[in-house]
């Protein structure tokens, strides 16, 4: 279970969100939506402890989650970037910066070989969702699912497969966070959180 209360998130001077609380609960699906540029993927950032809250608190099953307590919550958490192409080009990179090993999911644990998937320039909509089943199921031990616009480079006729895929995870157990303006993808959530009724 992952909670936010009361908190208030800020980049460089300007509120993003302001005294935004709510309950990511376990075998649900939390949705983040908002319009393009509301902070949808700050707020994941901060919820994975790489930007603090300026007001308020972030709790994994009652815990804080603070700068010196995030690395240890990210050891828990499987992320699927909305870059996804970026995770791809992580397998290529024998020995990534830690950055971007932070910021696009290597430390999700065990990835996928590089062999499994073809190298190209551009991950076709098939070739997105498999790499996203892929680096999910290698994660099958992480009991929290964070998800950046999960559906954003599928066709329309595979997002419901994402969607699948995303619901399963849940009736695991899991809890499930997705930013996502995807009407399908929002229609199915258990918990809806639209950034913009806690914008100033």
């Amino acid at each position: 279970m992952l909670e936010v209360k009361d908190a208030t998130i800020a980049v460089s001077g300007k509120v993003l969100v302001r005294n935004l609380s709510f309950i990511a609960d376990d075998g649900k699906i939390t949705c983040i939506t908002g319009p393009e540029g509301s902070g949808k993927t700050t707020f994941l950032r901060t919820l994975m402890g790489f930007l603090p809250v300026t007001e308020g608190f972030v709790s994994v099953d009652g815990e804080l989650l603070t700068v010196q307590s995030a690395s240890a919550f990210r050891k828990i958490m499987c992320y699927l970037p909305q870059n996804i192409d970026q995770l791809r080009n992580q397998l290529y990179q024998p020995q990534p910066p830690q950055v971007e090993a932070d910021e696009y999911g290597v430390w999700n644990g065990i990835l996928p070989s590089a062999t499994e998937i073809a190298e190209s320039e551009l991950l076709s909509p098939e070739e997105v969702l498999r790499l996203a089943s892929i680096t999910i199921a290698e994660a099958a031990n992480k009991p929290i699912l964070v998800a950046d616009e999960p559906a954003s480079h599928l066709s329309p006729e595979l997002t419901p497969q994402m969607l699948q895929l995303l619901q399963q995870q849940a009736t695991q157990g899991k809890c499930v966070l997705i930013a996502s303006r995807n009407p399908q993808l929002i229609a199915y959530a258990h918990h809806v959180i639209d950034l913009n009724q806690f914008q100033i």
